[in-house]
């Protein structure tokens, strides 16, 4: 059994990566020397692993229904960390109160940004719902509104939002704890992993009928401990 097999579904999506590890490598192979990690490696490291679950996140919980939200200040109305932490949970409650009225459960990702000179967002993804009912709620300056597409997947809007957090740190890191929060009621899939037997795993991308390749998540090489793998993702076709 020299190598391993992780997999996951998340909505349309399937990622699949091979791997080699200590224990499960050809015979008289030997890892390429282990790298030494600072810590801009590591917290790039960090990243890549948030943006991963993330991403899984959003593929199984929205699609082309689902809005990508903006709520923006204006400069004179800007508020400190505490406010802002004030007007996120207010800007919650009233939307948990909309879809409640619209008999629909209320489901979102959300993070904020704070930039170097002061440029105050809340970003977060929602299902669902009349757009114009959100508008109303925020007080404080405008909404920007984006349908997501209907590819199902979400890697780079993950990826932006890791960004964000990480922008926000530098300005203010007890603004929120956390890359980004989430309701409690979202699917969050588990990868599996399995011991696959074989010489050594292949190369070869074989892409079920109903599906393509994400070409953009391609990825191969050797991890930070010097073992080889191969990831990519696939995505099942239709809307």
């Amino acid at each position: 059994m020299p190598y391993m097999k992780m997999t996951c579904r998340a909505g349309r999506t399937k990622e699949v990566a091979k791997y080699y590890t200590y224990w499960q490598q050809p015979k008289g192979r030997k890892r390429q020397p282990k790298r030494n990690k600072t810590s801009e490696k590591q917290r790039k490291i960090n990243d890549r692993h948030l943006e991963k679950k993330l991403t899984r996140i959003l593929n199984a919980n929205f699609d082309k229904d689902s809005w990508y939200l903006t709520f923006s200040y204006h400069k004179e109305l800007r508020p400190d960390g505490d406010g802002l932490k004030k007007h996120r949970k207010k800007l919650l409650d009233d939307l948990r109160k909309i879809y409640k009225a619209e008999g629909k459960p209320f489901k979102y990702v959300e993070t904020a940004e704070v930039g170097s000179r002061g440029g105050t967002h809340i970003h977060m993804v929602v299902n669902s719902i009349d757009i114009r009912k959100i508008k109303d709620l925020w007080k404080y300056g405008w909404v920007g509104a984006k349908p997501l597409d209907d590819s199902g997947q979400y890697r780079k809007l993950a990826g932006y939002f890791i960004k964000y957090s990480q922008k926000t740190k530098g300005t203010d890191g007890q603004i929120q704890k956390k890359a980004y929060n989430c309701s409690r009621n979202l699917i969050r899939p588990k990868p599996t992993t399995k011991k696959m037997k074989g010489n050594k795993f292949s190369r070869e991308i074989k892409v079920p009928e109903g599906w393509y390749l994400d070409k953009d998540s391609l990825r191969e090489g050797f991890t930070e401990d010097g073992y080889e793998f191969l990831y990519y993702t696939l995505i099942k076709e239709g809307g």
